[in-house]
């Protein structure tokens, strides 16, 4: 008797997951492939406003100005890049 309650139980959980599947592949599809009510409805608001003159289209945030560092004193690296090359052989390290 166990054994068969056990038994119905994981055919029913293999069911409900594969509801949850097939509900998750229609909400994929559904949102790669839009209604075309929406799409041209879209695509209309974006014919307006190329056509209105008083829109731009460069947007209201402008680009954060950067300062120029002077070139007369170039900053020094922050790593020592001869350090960081391979050695062309083996060896152990040298003790300081």
């Amino acid at each position: 008797m166990g054994k068969a309650k056990i038994s119905e139980w994981l055919w029913r959980f293999l069911a409900a997951v594969m509801l949850f599947a097939v509900g998750w592949t229609m909400w994929i599809y559904a949102q790669l492939n839009p209604p075309a009510l929406i799409t041209a409805a879209a695509f209309e608001a974006a014919a307006k406003a190329k056509a209105d003159p008083k829109q731009s289209t460069r947007g209201v945030i402008a680009p954060a100005v950067v300062p120029e560092l002077p070139k007369e004193n170039p900053k020094e690296p922050p790593v020592n890049a001869e350090k960081l090359k391979f050695s062309e052989s083996l060896s152990t390290p040298e003790k300081k």
